[in-house]
C-alpha cells in the first residue's frame, strides 16, 4: 500500500528559506490575504506562464 507523505508548512518554509519570495496582500469578498510565493526554480516558467494563459483564454471564450 502506498502512502503519502505529507510536508507541512514549517518544514517547507525550512526547505526554501533560501528561495527568492514575493509577498502580495489580496482581498476576496471583502476579507484580506497575504500570499507568500517562494520562487524554488522546480517548475519550468515557459510551461507554467502558457498554461495560465490557455486556460485564462479558454474561459474568457466559453464563459463570454
Amino acid at each position: 500500500m502506498y502512502t503519502m507523505k505529507t510536508t507541512n508548512a514549517k518544514e517547507l518554509n525550512e526547505k526554501f528559506k533560501d528561495c527568492p519570495t514575493q509577498i502580495t496582500e489580496i482581498e476576496i469578498e471583502g476579507r484580506k490575504s497575504v500570499v507568500i510565493s517562494h520562487f524554488t526554480g522546480q517548475k519550468d516558467l515557459d510551461d507554467v506562464v502558457y498554461k495560465n494563459a490557455y486556460k485564462q483564454a479558454m474561459d474568457e471564450v466559453l464563459h463570454a
